[in-house]
């Protein structure tokens, strides 16, 4: 497996990633299936003990293209974590997967996408705008309660009332403003990401600090073409190596599955 940076132009800003080649490497005038991942808030491509790296050579291993890149704010992507807001992201999802449907070794009748956490719900979001639609998508420890714990006035559990004595709000030593909040409190994931027509899987733990039922609506709104696997005892990264062998197997067999990858 090769490793190899790239970067995406949106609106004047550099969003650096990673792109992961199969292990055959990728061979002239062939085009690939092609897995975007998405990661969490505040996090970047690697994100939790390397949580997107190990589902990128899971995918890798069965033959996907894997692109990676660190959302604007984020890593080492330009732009200020403070600007950040979903449907910025959003927007700049939508900008990168144009761009990654033009490379020429990428199959853009076989796109697919994943993400851990708030980029879960980015993904969706996006999965829904995209022409043509990606075939599957995986959403891990979906954290679709953001808009729910923003309008309650809090950010997993802390306050957010610093935002107008301090101007930010400090998430994990970086000032957070109040972008995101205004735009969550009139966002609706679930209508945003609806009109997506492709296979999903959620994975979601029974010890994870989002309530399961923000997974459990996703499902019911896409009916038979979702399927939800709860994990006993895991948490919001799958910070265990069982855990993490568990949510990135599952993942891979899915997307192969829907790509055409799986042999009969």
């Amino acid at each position: 497996m090769n490793i190899r940076p790239m970067e995406f132009e949106v609106e004047n800003l550099k969003l650096r990633g990673s792109l992961y080649e199969p292990d055959t490497g990728i061979i002239e005038g062939r085009r690939y299936p092609t897995a975007i991942l998405f990661h969490g808030f505040g996090g970047n491509r690697v994100d939790v003990s390397g949580f997107i790296v190990q589902m990128a050579k899971a995918l890798t291993a069965e033959g996907f293209i894997v692109i990676t890149y660190d959302r604007a704010g984020h890593g080492e992507s330009d732009g200020e974590f403070f600007d950040t807001s979903v449907t910025r992201d959003v927007k700049d999802a939508s900008c990168v997967v144009k761009q990654v449907m033009e490379l020429s070794y990428v199959d853009s009748s076989n796109l697919h996408m994943g993400g851990l956490s708030l980029g879960s719900v980015i993904a969706s979001m996006t999965a829904a705008l995209c022409d043509p639609q990606p075939r599957s998508m995986v959403m891990c420890s979906t954290a679709a309660v953001f808009a729910d714990e923003i309008a309650s006035g809090k950010i997993q559990g802390r306050s957010i009332n610093s935002l107008s004595t301090d101007g930010y709000f400090d998430f994990a030593g970086m000032k957070m403003g109040p972008a995101m909040v205004k735009d969550a409190l009139k966002l609706d994931v679930y209508a945003e990401a609806a009109k997506y027509r492709g296979k999903v899987l959620l994975m979601h733990g029974t010890k994870d600090f989002v309530p399961l039922s923000y997974a459990q609506r996703y499902k019911e709104m896409w009916a038979e073409n979702a399927t939800l696997l709860v994990r006993e005892g895991a948490d919001h990264g799958w910070a265990s190596v069982p855990d993490r062998q568990f949510v990135t197997q599952h993942a891979a067999d899915f997307m192969a599955e829907n790509a055409g990858l799986k042999k009969e």
